[in-house]
């Protein structure tokens, strides 16, 4: 297997394991460790396809970022998903998710343009489904999870604004 399939395999199991990870949350509910497990077995193909990416200097301009990018996404909406379902994340949060998804790829007109708060707000979409898990875990009340979603979701709307202003200007 060359290493930019190797890199893509990676991406492509965190579909695989936001499908687990919603599976954990519907019928495992109970067993926190296998949750995080899933979780942070995501988290760690995601990092391992990105140091393949690196290290052998596949181009970020290929189908590959777009690959790795739109597994994330996934594995956040499957998880995010079954988080809804379970009423620990209000339903609208997947719609904000997902038109995130779409204005980033807008806004990338050749290969995919990162910026540093960008990143941030898509690390916070990355780890809600984890911290979610955790305060339902510790009986932690939902407003929590709801102030989260409030939070995030003016972050991803300043981030969306600021993204556009500097596409406009260049």
């Amino acid at each position: 297997m060359n290493k930019r399939h190797l890199a893509d395999t990676l991406s492509l199991s965190r579909i695989i394991f936001g499908i687990l990870f919603a599976y954990g949350v519907f019928y495992l509910n109970s067993n926190l460790f296998v949750i995080l497990v899933i979780y942070f077995l995501a988290v760690l193909s995601d990092v391992l396809d990105g140091r393949i990416a690196r290290r052998y200097k596949i181009d970020n301009k290929n189908n590959g970022a777009k690959v790795d990018v739109l597994s994330d996404f996934a594995f956040i909406i499957l998880s995010s998903f079954a988080l809804c379902y379970a009423n620990l994340l209000p339903f609208w949060f997947l719609i904000i998710i997902t038109l995130k998804l779409i204005e980033f790829f807008k806004t990338s007109s050749e290969g995919l343009e990162y910026e540093k708060f960008g990143t941030l707000v898509a690390l916070m979409f990355y780890a809600l489904p984890c911290v979610i898990v955790l305060l339902n875990f510790f009986k932690v009340s939902v407003t929590v999870n709801l102030m989260l979603c409030i939070f995030i979701t003016a972050c991803a709307i300043i981030s969306s604004g600021l993204r556009i202003i500097h596409k406009r200007r260049n």
